[in-house]
């Protein structure tokens, strides 16, 4: 199993956390570093400083020599094709390589509202987003691609520098038929997130026929889970890193046999042992780590010391 984490660039993230934070799980040999790309918090209401995911990750490739990075995710709404995959391309040449693109179809509609976004509806996100993954594709592995569909269209248009990364290492999450597909038919690699064990199991399976429908070997699909970094030594431990995560999400289960009723990864690190096993067993061979108390470097020493993240 790899581990990877996950910032929440909208709450509250400093400059000095971000690299902090990347500097202490790259030494610690974690594969990535991601952030999410927001405009305004989860929670609307909260007064929190928001970083531009773009320039996080901009400042990561520059900063980082090894971990993997990239936005988890660049919503359709807000990110156009040809941006995203100029930035991409641009940041996959300065790494080596080390960029994923996590790409998603959008989902608070409060946010985009404030900030003057269009917010359509859940299909037409859908559609939209099938179509930035079929023209970012187009133009990560062609040159001159003249393409128009309902929502984007390029005239003779070539990305250079070219990428040194053969295909778009795109990450998409989602679980209904249309994000399934779409998955399987343009993803590096599919994300499930927030989801109990059982779910995944249950969806890593739906997943594979959908593979084989479009003619892709199941396999070939890397799968991961997103989930928060509850890990702890005892009971104690875990209810005290719950508390912490509450602070910035509370509709996190409240302690930890909340958190163990709702069947999400975390636990004592014996309980998320058991978990992994079954995951792995599932097909999934990362868990990306939503990392929301950023002044808890020890829970990232704590997982690294037991699971030995260089044999991951």
């Amino acid at each position: 199993m790899r581990f990877a984490i996950l910032l929440e660039s909208q709450e509250g993230l400093s400059w000095a956390d971000l690299l902090s934070v990347a500097g202490h799980a790259e030494a610690l040999g974690y594969e990535g570093v991601y952030v999410s790309d927001h405009y305004g918090p989860v929670d609307m209401s909260q007064p929190r400083d928001v970083l531009p995911a773009w320039m996080e990750i901009a400042v990561l490739a520059a900063r980082t020599a090894n971990v993997r990075v990239g936005p988890l995710v660049s919503p359709v709404t807000f990110r156009h094709p040809v941006d995203l995959a100029h930035q991409a391309i641009a940041l996959d040449v300065l790494t080596g390589g080390r960029v994923d693109l996590g790409m998603g179809a959008g989902w608070h509609e409060e946010e985009h509202v404030r900030f003057g976004r269009d917010f359509p509806g859940a299909g037409e996100r859908v559609s939209m987003l099938e179509e930035s993954l079929d023209l970012v594709t187009r133009l990560w592995q062609e040159t001159d691609v003249t393409w128009s569909g309902s929502y984007f269209s390029v005239r003779n248009v070539t990305m250079l520098p070219r990428p040194v990364t053969a295909r778009p290492p795109i990450i998409l999450g989602g679980w209904g038929a249309r994000m399934l597909r779409l998955a399987a038919l343009y993803a590096k690699e599919w994300n499930c997130f927030y989801k109990t064990v059982d779910e995944v199991e249950r969806i890593q399976a739906e997943m594979d026929d959908v593979c084989t429908s479009v003619g892709r070997r199941p396999s070939s699909l890397r799968r991961s889970l997103m989930t928060p970094l509850i890990v702890g030594r005892d009971e104690a431990e875990v209810g005290s890193r719950i508390d912490r995560h509450r602070e910035i999400f509370s509709g996190l289960p409240e302690d930890a046999g909340a958190w163990r009723a709702s069947g999400m990864l975390g636990g004592t690190v014996e309980e998320i042992r058991e978990q992994l096993s079954r995951l792995e067993s599932a097909g999934v061979g990362r868990v990306i780590f939503e990392f929301n108390d950023v002044t808890d470097l020890a829970a990232l020493d704590l997982l690294a010391s037991e699971f030995d993240l260089a044999q991951s």
